[in-house]
């Protein structure tokens, strides 16, 4: 009799030991891990581009004066007065005078070498004054050249046509659109194919491609004092966005 009692508390203690390894946290962590039978929607990835044709509305003169003279005090004075005298001539034309800007201004000794020191002298003095004036009235920008030349100006390095930053703006938002539209269309025919429907926007990429402005006209050599309107054209100038999409479906 008080074997089979022992026989049966044994039993008793190996159920119990079963039982309290099967709730253990080791195996019940096993028993929670089950493969994932989720399904991933399935994506598509596209890019869109979007242009838009403009015409410039802004053209900027880059022009100098230079002048030589044997004190760097009488360089000095006769290329300022000939300054002085193209920027007022600007203003009287309407031009605004924050749309008139030094860029460059240069005052140094010219040297030469002598044959019998063996030795660099100095030969007078060079002045160089730069500027660039903005025109806003973009049909003028040939008359402004000739006014410059006309007032003393010896060197017109170019004209650049641009658009102000305004028009430029709206310009690349309307391109945006665009390449967003023609994003979406590629999206749907790749969709349609696969027997899918577009669902909605994963990600949006924008890439801004870079605008530069353009040189039209470009004189190195002197100016004529008394020039004629110089024959420029603007022209038009593409600006392009485009995009890189991933959509859901």
């Amino acid at each position: 009799m008080k074997r089979f009692a022992f026989v049966a508390l044994q039993s008793i203690a190996i159920v119990a030991i079963a039982a309290a390894i099967a709730l253990s946290p080791a195996v019940g962590a096993r028993q929670l891990v089950k493969a994932d039978t989720s399904t991933v929607p399935p994506t598509v990835s596209v890019t869109g581009t979007g242009k838009v044709t403009v015409k410039p509305t802004i053209a900027r003169i880059n022009f100098g004066v230079f002048t030589h003279n044997d004190t760097a005090n009488a360089a000095q004075t006769a290329n300022d007065a000939i300054m002085i005298k193209i920027t007022a001539a600007l203003k009287a034309a309407g031009i605004k005078e924050e749309d008139i800007q030094t860029t460059g201004y240069s005052l140094q000794p010219r040297y030469v070498w002598d044959k019998t020191t063996e030795k660099n002298s100095i030969d007078g003095y060079d002045m160089n004054h730069n500027m660039t004036v903005i025109v806003r009235a973009i049909q003028d920008a040939g008359k402004t050249v000739s006014l410059i030349a006309d007032n003393g100006a010896n060197t017109v390095d170019g004209i650049s046509f641009e658009v102000d930053d305004a028009t430029l703006e709206q310009t690349k938002l309307a391109a945006l659109d665009l390449a967003m539209t023609s994003a979406r269309k590629r999206a749907d025919v790749v969709a349609k194919a696969a027997g899918k429907t577009i669902l909605s926007v994963q990600t949006v990429v924008v890439n801004e491609n870079t605008y530069t402005p353009y040189p039209m006209y470009r004189a190195d050599a002197a100016v004529n004092t008394t020039s004629a309107a110089a024959p420029v054209e603007a022209g038009t100038t593409d600006i392009v966005m485009s995009v890189s999409v991933t959509y859901l479906f």
